[in-house]
């Protein structure tokens, strides 16, 4: 019998890893996969987020009811029971037809009434959860019931003991990245002269190899020297943007949220200690506030410091939640159109002086008593580019923002037992 299973929020900050759960499921099941495991990001901006705030959604042929009850019990098993930790498992004969609910997971914040709504709409499911908070629910709905617009995919490698350092071998990235960009992406920030495909955390994960095709994901895969007990392929929203709201004035964005709209720059960027810029920015009706664009984006921060006043920017970045004011921190931005000239008190074309203002359209010079009836006008030389996107460098990226080097294939792909495996079904 096809059986779809939603799980989240089974991780905590000091361990444990919900893809590494369904990883397990599916050597655990290697006859009855029927799909690529869905990992769906949610929204990034959440505050009680463990780490990626990703769901998993199993397509399986479960044979019994037995099997039902072993899956669900693993899952339990291996969640970790503390902290903020809140684990929900729904399994369902069919994808659930929620896509509001499901949209909201990506974008904004779902209210317990909300979770209450969409579990009263669901039929013919089991659903599993440990405590009143039901947070894990959320997630597992959202990705059980998730409509693709745009996907990539990832592999995943795990290792056999958490505790070890990971082996980071920074050559094998560099020539991955070489050899197979733009297919895979994120593999490597050459400013910064470091590999990302290696976590920090504490949970199980080796590496993670982020691409449009699987099969180049897997080729990935056998070009780094690696030690992985086990692996598979996730079918994946990250690096699409799905999660920014278009907005069209400031006054419609809300905390806790992503959103993009087109501003205008009303002073100069300000440096600020430690080595920030702020944005004084408005929209088209004058509603104005703050844009932050942190150092640790680089290349975002390093553009931001050549915007001037009257420039007109698409912008998106996320709504802070305790700033006194509304203020947005930028993600990205892409010039509309730039101040090209700059007028200023003309200089006199006898000897050279600035002249001085007569009155409301008249210059003079003192010496020379040349006249002028106009601002001097000199073109200026940008360094930023309209229609280009500023992003920050690939370090500071976050799992659902998009990078430029994207090359979508959106080519299906027949899902089959060799986008996954571990170290004994290997040898």
């Amino acid at each position: 019998m096809l059986k779809w299973i939603g799980l989240d929020d089974t991780d905590s900050y000091s361990g444990g890893c919900t893809t590494w759960i369904a990883t397990r499921l599916l050597i655990d099941n290697i006859n009855n996969v029927l799909d690529f495991p869905y990992l769906i990001r949610l929204n990034p901006e959440i505050p009680w987020k463990t780490r990626g705030n990703g769901a998993l959604a199993l397509k399986l042929r479960i044979t019994d009811e037995d099997a039902e009850l072993r899956v669900k019990d693993f899952i339990l098993k291996n969640s970790r029971m503390e902290g903020k930790t809140s684990p929900g498992i729904i399994i369902c004969r069919q994808k659930i037809a929620l896509d509001f609910f499901a949209d909201k997971t990506l974008k904004d914040i779902v209210t317990k009434r909300l979770l209450e709504n969409a579990l009263s709409q669901i039929q013919d499911a089991e659903i599993y959860f440990i405590d009143d908070r039901k947070r894990g629910l959320i997630g597992a709905i959202a990705a059980v019931s998730h409509q693709w617009k745009d996907y990539t995919y990832e592999l995943i490698a795990y290792r056999s003991d958490p505790g070890n350092e990971r082996a980071q071998n920074l050559v094998d990235v560099l020539y991955l990245d070489s050899f197979t960009s733009p297919i895979t992406f994120l593999n490597f920030d050459r400013e910064e002269g470091k590999p990302l495909i290696y976590p920090h955390g504490p949970d199980p994960v080796l590496f993670g190899i982020r691409g449009e095709d699987p099969n180049v994901l897997m080729a990935s895969f056998n070009l780094i020297s690696n030690r992985a007990q086990m692996w598979a392929v996730f079918k994946t929203n990250q690096a699409t943007n799905e999660h920014i709201i278009p907005i069209t004035e400031l006054t419609f964005a809300r905390p806790y949220t992503t959103v993009s709209l087109t501003v205008y720059l009303i002073k100069e960027p300000q440096i600020v200690r430690g080595g920030h810029v702020i944005l004084q920015i408005k929209d088209a009706k004058g509603n104005s506030a703050e844009a932050i664009v942190y150092r640790q984006t680089v290349t975002l921060n390093r553009a931001a410091r050549e915007l001037m006043p009257g420039d007109k920017l698409f912008i998106w970045g996320a709504v802070r939640p305790d700033a006194r004011s509304l203020t947005i921190n930028i993600h990205g931005f892409r010039p509309i159109s730039l101040v090209q000239m700059e007028y200023s008190v003309p200089k006199c074309p006898l000897c050279g002086r600035s002249m001085r203002k007569t009155n409301m359209a008249t210059f003079e010079c003192e010496r020379c008593k040349t006249k002028s009836h106009a601002f001097a006008v000199i073109p200026l030389k940008r360094q930023l580019l309209e229609g280009k996107d500023y992003l920050p460098s690939p370090s500071s990226f976050k799992h659902l923002m998009k990078p430029w080097s994207r090359r979508p294939l959106q080519l299906a792909f027949k899902y089959s037992s060799k986008y996954y495996g571990s170290r004994a079904s290997r040898s």
